[in-house]
């Protein structure tokens, strides 16, 4: 492993999928890591948005049954003739309402791991990667918010010829995405707005960041990702611009990510309001947005 990346360095991660198939070619494992620095309001996973460890409460599956009021020191779980309630502020997210639950209704998001067990995990999985084209995606959450654990699953990965790809929404200082550039097959580079105060309203920050930082990545292997929200991103005054600034970038790879409806139930299952409410694109939608792409001279997909 290169001088300077420390295998047993830990990182915070909220799901690790061995299956993937939509975050680079082949088989791959997605490493989903913990804590953003935007605030996208559409986000499809909340979860991955703090940096800290989280309690989710699925109440449907709760039977009511007060085993995690039973167990919790903190006094933070209520269950009576009303519901179960369950007070966040003072919840210190210790697990111990998790352990009790019979039901699986409630469940911890963020677990610390090592750098050198995904790498190991990552080396078990060769023979499918292999067989593929796969390999490992770190994705988020946001992969330069953990820099060195990413750096070092990376190099790890590298160094046991197992291939490697990021996802980042690239609001992050430069010499931060560089570190992980030399450890990085793939780039998945998500743009979202590409009008700035458009960008600040959605995601909490300005966009200048993202097109510079996406503008240095044109001699890298590099799939620009877009999320078509509804009425938001997916309109044909963004996209137009986003294929412009592709073709001034010289970059020529864009995947179009069509809405999904689901993620209002995570949002539930942390207690968080949810404000998009939308309908996916029809095919005939994406059909021509993937049309307008190729006209703009882009080699366009779904994914």
């Amino acid at each position: 492993m290169s001088s300077g990346v420390h295998p047993d360095v830990k990182g915070l991660i909220f799901d690790l999928d061995t299956f993937a198939v939509h975050d680079g070619p082949g088989i791959r494992m997605a490493v989903y890591l913990k804590g953003c620095q935007l605030g996208c309001r559409w986000c499809h996973s909340p979860e991955s948005i703090s940096p800290q460890p989280e309690l989710i409460f699925v109440r449907d599956r709760c039977a009511l049954c007060g085993a995690c009021a039973a167990v919790c020191v903190r006094g933070v779980h209520r269950v009576d003739a009303s519901g179960h309630t369950l007070n966040r502020t003072d919840c210190i997210v210790c697990g111990q309402c998790v352990a009790g639950c019979p039901t699986g209704a409630l469940a911890l998001r963020g677990e610390v791991v090592s750098a050198s067990d995904i790498v190991e995990r990552a080396v078990r999985m060769r023979p499918f990667f292999d067989h593929s084209g796969g390999g490992v995606t770190l994705t988020g959450g946001e992969v330069t918010c953990q820099l060195d654990f990413a750096r070092a699953v990376l190099a790890g990965c590298k160094s046991r010829g197992v291939q490697t790809a990021i996802e980042t929404n690239g609001a992050c200082p430069w010499d931060h995405l560089a570190q992980l550039l030399p450890y990085s097959d793939l780039v998945l580079y998500d743009l979202k707005l590409m009008d700035d105060e458009e960008h600040r309203r959605w995601t909490g920050a300005s966009n200048r960041q993202v097109l510079e930082n996406a503008a240095k990545l044109k001699s890298h292997n590099v799939q620009i990702r877009v999320p078509l929200i509804p009425g938001i991103t997916d309109t044909d005054e963004n996209l137009a611009a986003v294929f412009a600034f592709m073709r001034r970038a010289g970059l020529r790879r864009v995947s179009l990510l069509p809405y999904n409806a689901s993620a209002a139930a995570k949002y539930e299952w942390l207690d968080l309001p949810f404000e998009i409410r939308a309908e996916a694109q029809s095919p005939e939608r994406l059909d021509a947005l993937l049309a307008m792409a190729r006209a703009a001279g882009l080699e366009a997909a779904l994914s």
